[in-house]
Order: structure tokens, then sequence, then C-alpha cells
């Protein structure tokens, strides 16, 4: 994982503050540092803090093109289209990794006069959790009398399964999001 300061260097880097030959000067990494602080508490409902981030490598890039764009208006630098296109796409790969949304419903108040499918019961689309199993995005479950939706695809644990109500359970590769108690 990256420090807090190689992220301000890579930042500063690519917002061209300084060019690969030199060396940014001890001011800019601690006023890219001091900003990289505040962008991180902002996230720090998702426990995103210290030095080292904890956040996967693969979210290193967005964070630096982020905190580039974040520094521009400061540097009097205007962020390039492929700077801007990165910390777009950067900042929506973390959300969707780490920020969970909760589920969506159709009000069925809506439709008068059309038929509409109406399940049997809440859980019907909805399986029992199973180990080793590969389970894709938005998949639900139903594990000890509570549902859980996979908001990070993997396969789930050789045993166990999700427990217990919090926003990020990690069972094998997959993370779940307690969504409630079962109606049975």
């Amino acid at each position: 994982m990256a420090t807090a300061t190689q992220i301000s260097t890579s930042a500063l880097r690519r917002l061209g503050v300084f060019d690969a030959l030199e060396s940014p000067s001890a001011m800019d990494v601690a006023a890219a540092t001091e900003a990289l602080t505040a962008m991180i508490a902002s996230w720090e409902g998702m426990g995103l803090s210290g030095d080292v981030l904890p956040i996967d490598s693969r979210f290193e890039q967005a964070v630096v093109a982020m905190l580039a764009e974040r520094l521009a208006e400061e540097y009097g630098k205007t962020p390039g289209p492929i700077l801007q296109r990165d910390a777009k796409n950067g900042r929506a790969a973390i959300e969707a990794a780490y920020i969970a949304t909760p589920e969506a419903r159709f009000d069925g108040a809506l439709l008068t006069g059309v038929y509409r499918y109406q399940p049997e019961s809440e859980t019907e689309h909805e399986a029992a959790w199973q180990a080793l199993t590969a389970y894709t995005l938005r998949a639900f479950v139903v594990n000890n009398a509570n549902r859980y939706e996979l908001v990070t695809e993997g396969t789930s644990a050789s045993s166990g399964g999700p427990t217990g109500t919090d926003a990020s359970i990690t069972d094998g590769t997959c993370v779940w999001c307690w969504r409630g108690v079962t109606a049975e």
C-alpha cells in the first residue's frame, strides 16, 4: 500500500507541478498530504485513515487522480480531460466498492389496472446462503434469518456465511451488507 507521501507526490506529478526528473518541495508535499488527509477525513465513515491507506491497491491511482483534481485550483492548473475522467471513474469505483446503497423497491401502489407479479413472500427471490459459491453483485441471500445483499462480488467462505448487522461483512472474498431480518 502506498503512503500518504507517495500518493501526494504522485498527484503533484500527475498535475504537472514538477516533471519526472525533479522532486517536489517539502512544502508542496506537505500541502498535498494535508489535502489528502482532508479528502480521506470525508471518508471516515468507511474507516479510511492513517498514513498507509487501508484501501485496495487497485484504487491507489484513483486516489491519486482525485487528489490531483482537488489540488488543481491551488496550483493554478486546469485538470485535463484524462485526469478528470480518471478522477470521475476512480470516485465511482471506490463508491461502488465501499459504499453500500439501500435496496431499491418499486412502489406497487403506482400501478392501477395492470397485472403485476406478486411474490408469495418477501424472500421468494432470495436463496439460502451456500458455501464456496460464486456470487454476483447485488445478489440476496438469507443466513440465520437475516437478509444480506452482495456489495462486492466473490466466492463465499467454506462455512458460516455472513453474520451480523454491518454494512460491510466479509465472507470468503464476498462482502455483504445486512438488509434486515427475514419474515420467516
